[in-house]
């Protein structure tokens, strides 16, 4: 018998193979005992709450906290720190934790006010599945290109790294999966992100030249808008030899990119690089 605060859909899935039961601490349960057997399927995190309740800014600030829970960082910064970081107002933020704290995703753990007030993220997974419940409804602002592509990785260093200026764009989907948790699948079509001004005011120079056709079928390149909140996640991977967006992201963009697959891909990644 396993029991565990969170247990995933490949975790529920190993464990029924193997004949094992299991309760967790969103009231689901699998226990068998001989003749009998109980099921009670694991409740879905809030949907239409946290569709609701966010806002592009409370996204941000959520996207934000996630990426430092990633490497154990818990302590939620102050709420100047936090505007400067996602880019917005500090009243925004203010009203992002309060609506995390109602949820029970973060908490005050000292004082109210004063040097040793803070907070923390106290349940990163619950925010997690909040957050990505309402980023993969939201829409994508994407326009569908053609490219001559044998490899996606020789194809975005030889031909868009030069073309394109570092720190405007990055890559997410599947050709970022197989960078940061490989699995066997096929990458078409590339997903990238650009920066919002250029895709607003250059698109079309920008697509040529990286040798990119827009098309409305067959396409081998989806080209994402960078919002105001995404833009400096771009710059933040301008070091890295293919810039990719956060695992967080990347998550996020994997479920809200749909299909058969979109939640396998996209749980895959949370067990082997999120961890929550």
């Amino acid at each position: 018998m396993v029991v565990a605060r969170r247990l995933s859909a490949g975790s529920r899935t190993f464990l029924a193979e193997r004949g094992m039961s299991w309760a967790d601490e969103a009231g689901g349960l699998d226990l068998a005992a001989g003749p009998i057997l109980i099921r009670i399927p694991t409740l879905t995190p809030p949907t239409e709450t946290a569709r609701a309740r966010f806002t592009a800014a409370a996204g941000a600030v959520a996207e934000h906290l996630l990426h430092r829970a990633t490497s154990g960082e818990t302590l939620v910064p102050l709420v100047s720190d936090l505007a400067a970081a996602v880019g917005a107002s500090p009243g925004a933020i203010s009203r992002a934790l309060t609506y995390f704290d109602a949820q029970g995703w973060t908490a005050r753990t000292g004082a109210r006010r004063g040097p040793t007030s803070r907070r923390d993220v106290v349940e990163r997974g619950a925010l997690l599945d909040g957050w990505a419940t309402w980023y993969a409804a939201r829409p994508d602002d994407v326009v569908t290109a053609h490219a001559l592509i044998r490899e996606p990785d020789t194809w975005l260093a030889d031909v868009l790294a030069p073309a394109w200026p570092r720190g405007s764009w990055a890559v997410t989907g599947l050709v970022a999966l197989q960078h940061r948790a490989p699995l066997a699948t096929a990458t078409n079509p590339v997903d990238l992100y650009l920066e919002g001004t250029v895709f607003d005011l250059d698109l079309r120079d920008v697509l040529a030249a990286a040798e990119l056709t827009p098309t409305d079928t067959g396409a081998r390149v989806r080209v994402l808008r960078a919002d105001r909140y995404t833009s400096p996640l771009l710059r933040a991977a301008r070091d890295e030899e293919v810039p990719l967006v956060s695992d967080v992201r990347l998550y996020g963009d994997l479920l809200r990119r749909g299909g058969v697959r979109a939640e396998e891909y996209a749980m895959h990644l949370r067990e082997q690089r999120i961890g929550f």
